[in-house]
């Protein structure tokens, strides 16, 4: 091969993480703005043009690229469309203390190394997206520079610290064991599960799994709601899919182990956040639970490949149902920092569409029709109901009980906002509206109302959405 057939390849590579560069690129840019001391207004303008790009130029492809180091897949794409839009919805936050280009900066890091950890199939190169997300994570966390939100990011360093070190012992002991550092040559051994196992234990804090979800209340309730809201959905959903990429390698080889300890951890975490959940009286805090349990119903469904058509499915309700949540509780959050439940009483009085729009968001995370939460739920019951009865196994039929029973318990902590909202005495507490704020909560409402209408909407968008 001569240079020129060399470099057109190069750049044949290049372009399949378009994305990924557009970001890159447009970070370094965004950084000189602020150094140069452009108005924000227009800071805030260009992150906005650069994170629509990386959502355009996401590309449609099949195969490993840069020695086998990227992959690229239906999941990797709908990733690259995904994670973008949502970070773009973030701006939609009416937050009038990011007034700096670091902070749009901090969102376009965790949104890269989160690209990257959606596109790896080399362990080092998932780990150094992982730390890239997490230091991000941290100046974000405590970015308020509030006691508590740097009390939370000062947890959150600590446990990731510890996270790192795991997942670094767990990359040694799987090089030791396959001397490769890519998720297609692992065979099974003794050494080589030792080190996956190490291996997941750091990812796992990272998708807030139990018991390695220590720092998610503290984080998410420290944290400024755009930078919650954010959390919930972006790292957390590309460990998802950093993890279903490393299972469709690992799946067979340590089966029926894996899957049994991967069922018992979901168990563990929806148990955990359910329970939790129960005895919050701050709003933030009981949805960190909440998106604790919802990271237990989706992390079995990341073991097989035939789910991704219900992950994909899961993963937009989800981000859809956290956006329009978060939205909810930062409207009220932008007037004090009280967010205890009594903060909402009697408001439905005054603003009747906001008590809709609560009690829509909380049945949607509950998983209860009209909305596109109850049909996400559906299928993913559905699907757990198909694997016990092809594996006659009582993990799964575990699983589905514990779910069903979630279900039904977090209808209590869920309800409790519109219930303080509409039949709670009025204490007197302002809101102010604003327009733009108010009509993208609305729009969202009614996208997980229509989702539950035509459910197979996804499906028809799949230039779109999904190859």
């Amino acid at each position: 091969m001569n240079i020129s057939e060399q470099l057109i390849e190069i750049q044949e590579h290049f372009e399949v993480i378009s994305s990924e560069m557009i970001l890159i690129i447009g970070s370094i840019i965004l950084l000189i703005l602020g150094i140069l001391k452009i108005h924000l207004f227009w800071i805030k303008r260009f992150a906005a043009v650069v994170l629509l790009g990386s959502f355009l130029f996401a590309q449609e492809v099949q195969d490993l690229f840069f020695t086998e180091t990227i992959i690229r897949d239906d999941l990797s794409y709908l990733m690259t469309q995904l994670l973008p839009l949502v970070t773009l919805g973030i701006f939609c936050f009416k937050e009038q203390r990011h007034q700096s280009y670091e902070f749009y900066f901090l969102l376009m890091s965790v949104l890269l190394g989160s690209l990257f950890m959606v596109g790896s199939n080399n362990l080092l190169l998932l780990y150094l997206a992982i730390e890239l997300t997490s230091y991000a994570s941290y100046l974000l966390t405590g970015f308020d520079f509030k006691e508590k939100g740097s009390e939370a990011a000062m947890k959150y360093l600590l446990f990731g610290g510890v996270s790192s070190a795991v997942m670094l012992f767990g990359i040694s002991l799987l090089y030791g064991a396959y001397n490769s550092f890519y998720f297609n040559t692992m065979e099974f051994s003794v050494l080589g599960a030792t080190g996956l196992l190490f291996f997941l234990s750091g990812l796992f804090f990272k998708t807030a799994i139990a018991p390695f979800h220590i720092w998610l209340p503290a984080t998410y309730q420290g944290a400024p709601t755009d930078v919650a809201s954010f959390f919930s959905i972006v790292p957390k959903t590309a460990g998802f899919a950093a993890l279903y990429h490393i299972f469709k390698w690992t799946n067979e080889l340590f089966n029926p182990f894996l899957e049994h300890l991967i069922l018992l951890l979901a168990i563990l975490t929806i148990l955990w956040g359910t329970l939790s959940a129960l005895r919050q009286t701050n709003v933030k805090r009981m949805l960190s639970y909440g998106v604790m349990a919802h990271s237990g119903f989706i992390l079995p469904f990341c073991l097989h490949m035939e789910t991704y058509s219900l992950f994909k499915y899961y993963v937009i309700i989800y981000a859809v149902m956290n956006i329009l949540a978060f939205l909810f509780v930062q409207l009220h959050e932008n007037d004090g920092d009280d967010l205890s439940l009594s903060a909402f009483s009697g408001l439905g009085i005054k603003f009747p569409f906001l008590g809709g729009i609560s009690v829509v968001w909380a049945i949607a995370l509950v998983g209860l029709p009209p909305t596109g939460g109850f049909m996400a739920k559906l299928f993913l019951f559905s699907t757990a109901w198909h694997y016990y009865e092809s594996m006659d196994s009582l993990f799964w039929l575990t699983f589905i009980v514990v779910g069903i029973l979630s279900s039904a318990a977090s209808l209590y902590f869920y309800l409790r906002v519109p219930y303080f909202y509409f039949f709670k005495k009025d204490q007197g507490k302002k809101v102010h509206i604003n327009k733009m704020h108010f009509a993208i909560m609305i729009l969202l409402a009614f996208t997980l109302i229509f989702l539950f209408i035509q459910p197979n909407i996804l499906d028809r968008f799949a230039p779109i959405i999904n190859p």
